[in-house]
């Protein structure tokens, strides 16, 4: 059979239905739950500057933004609902969206993640009046999810083949170590066995998830590990709703028809209807399909085009190509910076603490990425520029990584609202010095 007739073969649709109500439901939870802790305000409001991912977008007005997180909940039960659930994500997918362009600082693999499977649902054919809906769909629809979900656990576990989890234990080894006050558990976690056994666990896990749970005879097996692995990282770590998200994902890997088999025994058998004729898809339409997972699997590889020799552990450290390349828990960094403004000609100079005007989150992620200090640095160059001055930004910036004495990471040198070009001819982020320890 050839992939056109693979990818256009008619499947159950009622496991991408279940999905779609999963994932309504937790789009919903994740709108209230960033209200309720009061993230609107801290995160989005108080802060005078926003490392914006596209320039010009910023955040609106307090009481447009709390309305914004309100669209977010109800489109989010109109798709769990089922009520004009395509539209609903269309709404869900701008407001969203929005929200995650206006910091970089709020970055999260699994945001990312929850937006793309929002857009892979919003384009299978799964939506339509109740009394319109097929009974079953082309299997592209449920490939291109399970693809998505599959592509972030491949890099996740390709991303943790380094030295400083396999051979270090790191960061799991500083983070269980904090946890050595945990009544009855506490020596377990702060031991370094402990930590290494959860390294090579993880990423065994992460490599092997996607098969246990596509094979029938291990399916049983990988719910469970799935199950167990996410309620313990969600209890170890403080990661929000990405446990949820991904307990949700592996149900699109159980058979198709698994909530119509899970309705049958609980109300007794249902009269299936019989599958269409199979249609292969259109040779365009299979071009564009493996464009797009092709695109998905090989974009998180870009960090090979940055630097002569790049590796796991330079990924790590300077932090380009790290975004969108589902790199889960791999950085225990800490770090001070300092930036210094001197104005050209006159020599004068001015001493920044950007805690002033940062969020405690948006400071601590200033203090470790460099692309942030250089959005810093072009900040405070606009800010100067606004009163007639022509300044060179300079940062004295220490990072530590994974448990490593801390170093500089930038030049300080360099003038860093200098083109990134320009920038990384001169070699403005200084490599790692220290192994992995």
């Amino acid at each position: 059979m050839g992939l056109r007739a693979v990818l256009g073969a008619p499947v159950p649709a009622a496991s991408l239905r279940a999905f779609r109500v999963l994932f309504g439901l937790l789009a919903a939870l994740a709108a209230v739950r960033f209200v309720a802790l009061g993230w609107v305000h801290e995160l989005l409001v108080a802060p005078r500057f926003h490392f914006a991912f596209v320039e010009g977008v910023s955040p609106a007005p307090e009481a447009v933004l709390y309305a914004v997180f309100a669209v977010q909940a109800a489109a989010g039960l109109a798709v769990a609902l089922g009520v004009w659930s395509r539209p609903a994500l269309a709404v869900w997918l701008v407001s969203f969206g929005y929200v995650e362009l206006l910091d970089k600082a709020l970055y999260l693999n699994h945001y990312v993640l929850f937006s793309l499977l929002g857009l892979w649902l919003f384009v299978a054919p799964v939506h339509g009046p109740r009394s319109d809906r097929p009974s079953h769909v082309p299997a592209w629809a449920l490939y291109l999810l399970r693809a998505q979900v599959a592509t972030v656990y491949l890099w996740a576990g390709l991303a943790k083949l380094n030295a400083d989890w396999l051979l270090a234990a790191q960061p799991l080894r500083t983070w269980l170590g904090a946890r050595a006050d945990v009544p009855v558990l506490g020596p377990l976690l702060a031991s370094s066995i402990t930590a290494y056994g959860m390294s090579w666990a993880g990423a065994l896990y992460d490599l092997l998830i996607p098969a246990l749970l596509l094979w029938r005879r291990t399916r049983g097996v990988g719910l469970l590990l799935v199950a167990g692995f996410h309620v313990a990282v969600g209890l170890l770590f403080p990661i929000g709703v990405f446990p949820l998200i991904m307990m949700a994902s592996a149900t699109l890997f159980l058979d198709p028809e698994w909530p119509t088999q899970v309705r049958s025994r609980l109300r007794g058998p249902d009269q299936r209807p019989e599958p269409p004729t199979p249609r292969g898809l259109g040779r365009g339409a299979t071009v564009l399909w493996c464009a797009t997972v092709g695109t998905m699997v090989l974009f998180p590889a870009r960090f090979l085009l940055y630097g002569d020799h790049p590796s796991w552990t330079d990924v790590n450290w300077t932090e380009r190509g790290y975004r969108f390349a589902w790199r889960v828990l791999l950085n225990e960094k800490t770090g001070l910076v300092d930036f210094r403004v001197v104005e050209r000609g006159s020599g004068r100079v001015w001493r920044v603490m950007p805690s002033h005007e940062l969020s405690e989150l948006q400071h601590a992620q200033l203090r470790t990425q460099p692309d942030l200090m250089r959005d810093y640095a072009l900040h405070l160059q606009d800010l100067h520029r606004r009163e007639g001055r022509d300044v060179a930004v300079y940062a004295d910036a220490w990072v530590s990584l994974n448990g490593r004495p801390s170093q500089r990471i930038l030049r300080d040198d360099l003038d860093l609202t200098l083109p990134l070009s320009e920038l990384d001819r001169r070699g403005f982020i200084l490599p790692l010095v220290e192994p992995a320890r």
